[in-house]
């Protein structure tokens, strides 16, 4: 049956729900007005804090590499002016030609090192150009008669500026000066190949305080003079690089943008041209990083405002509830009394003639029901009641019956467990201390009828034999630790680190490292447990850090989030953190045993130990970076 346009009725709110609305959208308005005027003038001054620590860098930079490539000028120019290096340079025009020429190598030689300032040096014809003398004699007898160092390097001290080195096949930068005898006469031009390394050193030079900073040089072909510190292959030198920033920069300008990087990543980039030496600076921070304190600001500001708007229309409600619902609330409770729910109770403290006729209904119903108790209900009560006790019981019989097979369960595993190590221990050993003795016992009786090849072989059979009995204690090790009765006590951790790193030192005497052992660190826990975690966690930084110059080794306390935890942390080989989950498994390795030996049980025996103290284990590492191992006991002071 269809109805009719007369009969359709306005939608009508009521008083309650148009002063609570009313209320929610005036602080709503309120709190959006506030919260985006803080969070853009937060912004505002975040970039500019940024921008100007990035033209500071830029600017610094600048400076220092100004500064280095004045010293080179500076060492060529009083190198050529040395006596005894002009006399021996006009020798090489009489008949004295070769020695001099062996004088001048030895003199030159000792300013190259791979690590030095100076890569190469070299004395030419100054009139052809031809090297006549050089510290790379693969250099000797080429002519150079065309190139800016030596048609400027005639007249006076000049820097060649980067450029492409066919002879070298990359990058280079040379500095030149004359060589003139004391009547002025031109002798030949001292030239010299600068390291360019250490302008890379000083580009790339960060203050640590960020993850995304870098900086580099671009020439005006568009190629990487210097590495980005974010792309650490060799081979970004041959690229080309075309970024917006790049491209203002080319053209002899300076500024900062808001743009992508060489990665493509959005960043504060500030480009600087360096007119002296024709190249172009670029420093930048990543947005993400830069700006993360406002965004953090920003999720805070909308989680807040949300939060106050919540409150905002809750109290907006609540006081309009309050001005209409004494009366509803009548109205509903005495139609529900009036229907014979007599345990219906009108709660109204108005303080007015609405809270006395509240009263009044109240009274009734609580003489009404007095004398009406159902019988249904109390009947009701009591079978739940019932139903309630038999599930419990029922409930009880389940869990018991659970506890029962499952302590089945592990008695069962742990005679398997103890099974397994009595047979490692008898049945496996006796026969690789077999393998291990005949080999020996072939290797002396019969040392003379053996040729090299096979002594080598049996060598490496007594090597495995012994690796292997070595892969079967660290297994009993490992199933003793997690099985022991665990004793409680306060153990000094910093004695156990300290005894530790001396055990370490007197093994590899000939070895420099730097132990830096915080004092009076104690924890709650089995004292032969904990010092099984920190010979372990010592001992791995101490294997890792065998290849490394200047090892430093460290354990110390620190707050996370709240929590006290200890670490181990060294300057070693690191590890790559895509493999963080394979660290604390038996058996697993993340570098080849050939670099450095080891078994794979140590790591695990330590998470184990954590956790049966109620603790939690984890480790943060970059390669080649070094490597921090972080635990956590129960109760730590």
């Amino acid at each position: 049956m269809a109805m009719g346009g007369d009969n359709m009725k306005p939608l009508k709110l009521g008083v309650t729900p148009k002063l609570g609305l009313i209320f929610a959208l005036f602080a709503a308005a309120l709190l959006a007005g506030v919260g985006a005027l803080v969070y853009n003038s937060g912004r505002r001054a975040l970039e500019a804090a940024t921008i100007a620590e990035l033209q500071a860098k830029a600017l610094e930079k600048e400076a220092a590499l100004n500064a280095w490539v004045e010293e080179r000028r500076e060492d060529v120019t009083a190198l050529a002016a040395s006596p005894g290096l002009l006399h021996d340079v006009a020798a090489l025009y009489n008949p004295e030609q070769a020695a001099a020429h062996r004088r001048l190598a030895a003199e030159l030689r000792p300013h190259v090192a791979a690590d030095g300032a100076y890569l190469e040096f070299f004395i030419l014809e100054p009139e052809t150009g031809e090297v006549m003398v050089s510290t790379n004699p693969a250099q000797e007898g080429k002519f150079k008669e065309t190139l800016p160092y030596f048609l400027n390097g005639r007249r006076a001290p000049y820097i060649q500026n980067v450029y492409y080195s066919i002879a070298m096949q990359g990058p280079a930068m040379t500095a030149a000066a004359p060589l003139r005898s004391t009547e002025g006469r031109l002798l030949g031009v001292l030239a010299a190949r600068l390291n360019l390394d250490q302008v890379n050193a000083i580009i790339r030079r960060r203050t640590g305080l960020h993850q995304s900073d870098d900086a580099f040089l671009v020439n005006t072909a568009n190629l990487f003079v210097t590495q980005p510190h974010l792309l650490p292959d060799p081979a970004v030198l041959q690229r080309g690089v075309h970024t917006a920033a790049v491209k203002r920069c080319l053209t002899r300008s300076n500024g900062t943008i808001n743009a992508a990087d060489y990665r493509g990543a959005p960043a504060l980039i500030t480009y600087h041209w360096l007119p002296e030496r024709q190249l172009c600076l670029i420093v930048k921070m990543d947005q993400a990083e830069a700006l993360a304190p406002i965004h953090a600001l920003g999720r805070d500001i909308a989680l807040a405002g949300g939060l106050a708007l919540g409150v905002a229309s809750v109290l907006g409600f609540t006081l309009a509830r309050t001005i209409t619902i004494p009366i509803k609330q009548l109205v509903i409770k005495a139609q529900k009394i009036g229907s014979g729910q007599l345990d219906t109770r009108i709660e109204i403290k108005s303080g007015d003639e609405l809270e006395q006729l509240a009263g009044a209904f109240n009274q009734m119903a609580a003489e009404l029901q007095k004398t009406l108790v159902s019988r249904a209900d109390l009947l009701k009560e009591v079978a739940e009641r019932k139903r309630a006790e038999e599930k419990v019981h029922q409930l009880n019989l389940e869990l018991e019956q659970r506890v029962v097979e499952r302590t089945a369960q592990l008695e069962a595993a742990n005679k398997e467990l103890e099974a397994f190590a009595y047979s490692v221990s008898h049945d496996l050993r006796a026969p690789l201390r077999g393998i291990d003795g005949w080999s020996l016992a072939l290797l002396e009786d019969y040392y003379e009828q053996l040729d090299q090849t096979a002594r080598q072989y049996l060598d490496r059979v007594r090597f495995e034999a012994q690796r292997m009995g070595h892969l079967i204690d660290d297994m009993l090790q490992l199933s003793r630790l997690t099985r022991a009765d665990m004793s409680q006590e306060w153990v000094n951790l910093s004695a156990i680190a300290q005894a530790t790193a001396t055990r370490l030192q007197e093994s590899e005497p000939e070895r420099q490292v730097t132990f830096i052992l915080q004092e009076e660190l104690s924890a709650r826990g089995d004292p032969h447990l904990l010092e099984a975690v920190l010979s372990n966690l010592l001992a791995n930084a101490f294997k890792f850090t065998g290849k490394t110059r200047r090892a430093c080794i460290e354990f110390g306390q620190i707050e996370i989030q709240g929590e006290r935890a200890f670490f181990v942390r060294d300057n070693g080989a690191g590890f790559d953190m895509a493999y963080a989950q394979k660290l604390f498994g038996a058996f697993q390795r993340l570098h080849k045993a050939s670099d450095f030996p080891g078994t794979g049980i140590g790591l695990a025996t330590v998470q184990r130990i954590i956790h049966r103290h109620g603790g939690r284990v984890w480790a943060e590492a970059q390669v080649n970076q070094g490597a921090t191992f972080y635990f956590t006991l129960k109760e730590i002071i």
